[in-house]
């Protein structure tokens, strides 16, 4: 490890295992470093996971699973592209990604954002119980699937499946929408929605689309109705 003459402690990753690099990573922050970069990645799995609020990791190049899993508060900047399962879990904090997202980003995230600068896989945002998700371009089938709180915003295209079996929370699609999810229905987007959208794709400088679809919870499916079976199925 070293430092630079701003005070960033440098991590070279190149042949060394995860443990190492996440031994690494807090002993400096152990030693007082709030910025930290990774350099040659190599597309590592569970990089910068549990950190505390304060820390700054730059990880220059791409990350395999479950990279920023478990924030804690910690800004994470990833200069390529992810596995599944980034910022899973994350409680507080926030983690952009600069390049594509694999299966279940922001999956189960309470709170802080997750910004996407490419596209995201399957699942993207899956069980989000708080925060945003921010994806400058599309997402895969079941976005959102069984959100209960937060946001999502979609600048490009929805796959099929998006907001199914949401409990709550809300979805906003800039392109074009296949197959709904179930139980998920159109609601007005307002001054309240566009004061939100569009003030956060202007924090993260991502090119917003003229309008946007906003998808919300049907609410059918939050107590059992037997002229509903088909919704349950189809939930399944």
């Amino acid at each position: 490890m070293s430092q630079t003459a701003l005070g960033e402690s440098v991590i070279d990753c190149e042949g060394q295992t995860v443990r190492v690099i996440n031994q690494a990573i807090r002993a400096a922050v152990g030693n007082g470093s709030t910025r930290i970069k990774l350099l040659h990645p190599g597309a590592k799995h569970n990089l910068g996971v549990a950190l505390p609020e304060g820390v700054h990791l730059t990880v220059a190049g791409s990350a395999g699973y479950y990279v920023g899993g478990l924030n804690d508060g910690a800004t994470i900047d990833v200069h390529g592209s992810v596995g599944w399962g980034a910022a899973e879990s994350m409680r507080d904090g926030t983690v952009v990604i600069n390049g594509n997202a694999g299966n279940g980003v922001a999956a189960s995230i309470r709170a802080g954002t997750v910004v996407v600068r490419g596209s995201a896989s399957t699942r993207a945002g899956i069980a989000m119980k708080g925060g945003a998700l921010v994806v400058a371009g599309d997402v895969g089938p079941m976005a959102a699937f069984m959100m209960q709180k937060g946001v999502l915003i979609v600048c490009g295209d929805a796959a099929d499946g998006v907001a199914d079996s949401m409990y709550a929370g809300t979805v906003y699609v800039g392109g074009r929408t296949a197959e709904l999810g179930a139980d998920a229905v159109d609601e007005d987007f307002g001054a309240d929605d566009r004061e939100l959208v569009f003030g956060l794709l202007k924090r993260w400088n991502i090119p917003a689309p003229a309008t946007f679809r906003k998808l919300v919870a049907g609410r059918k499916l939050w107590n059992f109705q037997r002229e509903d079976l088909h919704l349950w199925k189809s939930a399944l």
